[in-house]
């Protein structure tokens, strides 16, 4: 647990300095938004984003689709490696033989696994706010900082959720890699879904099978929308998907030697 702390704190500095660092890109990119906004307009990047398009035109619009675009798939892929480790890979790596061996129920196990994550999404969560943040005071733009810590509260939301699905699926598979590759390869299918689905209306209804449908960062900032439904949504699915990761884990036939 301590390197995955370690780990953790790096991460939380990287994208600290990464969103921060964006941040300071503004001042000159700021006469040229409105050939970015042009560029967003084109169907392929529509396909690519979804509906959830700002205008670059302000500091705001700049960094919600600088850092909310894509931010959700990167920070899930992160979150879906450390779940897949703790089920699947101690199960790979033999030391949850140990852990087998000792009076500890195996529901306490999953469950310790999952309130472990919830500091270290805490952390990557306040991290990114604070470059915005410090990013926004730095070249002396307003941030409106409250509905980017709304947008950063329902993102927590939505990694809580992803780490519950990626602890389900571990706790079903043996193979740390094989548990995260297949976790991950969820999480990109849910992100296609989300975004071709908002422009075909044809597959409009599997939106609602989606994680990030459920995680409107850019209406939050923009329009200050804030739907609690959704973030009571994304609560559910992580309860369900954490029941049934204890469940299968209970049930699963684990020699121990």
């Amino acid at each position: 647990m301590k390197d995955k702390w370690v780990g953790a704190t790096v991460a939380a500095v990287l994208l600290f300095l990464y969103v921060f660092w964006i941040a300071t890109f503004y001042p000159a990119l700021k006469p040229n938004m409105s050939m970015y906004d042009d560029m967003l307009s084109n169907p392929t990047f529509q396909a690519l984003l979804g509906e959830q398009v700002a205008t670059m035109g302000t500091f705001v619009g700049f960094m919600t689709m600088e850092v909310f675009s894509y931010m959700g798939l990167v920070l899930g892929a992160y979150i879906i490696f450390m779940a897949a480790s703790f089920a699947a890979g101690e199960i790979e790596q033999k030391s949850s033989e140990l852990l087998l061996s000792l009076p500890v129920r195996r529901e306490s196990l999953i469950i310790s696994r999952f309130t472990a994550m919830l500091p270290f999404i805490a952390l990557i969560v306040l991290a990114e706010l604070a470059a915005i943040y410090a990013g926004g005071r730095y070249i002396g733009e307003d941030s409106s900082i409250r509905w980017f810590a709304y947008a950063m509260l329902f993102m927590g939301f939505f990694l809580v959720a992803v780490g519950a699905m990626a602890l389900l699926i571990s706790s079903l598979m043996s193979d740390g890699r094989k548990a995260a590759l297949v976790s991950l390869g969820i999480l990109l299918g849910m992100f296609l879904v989300e975004n071709i689905g908002s422009m075909v209306t044809s597959i409009d209804w599997a939106r609602s099978l989606s994680l990030f449908h459920y995680v409107r960062l850019t209406s939050i900032v923009m329009n200050h929308e804030v739907v609690w439904r959704n973030a009571g949504i994304l609560l559910v699915i992580t309860v369900v998907c954490l029941v049934l990761a204890v469940i299968v884990f209970r049930q699963r036939d684990i020699n121990v030697t």
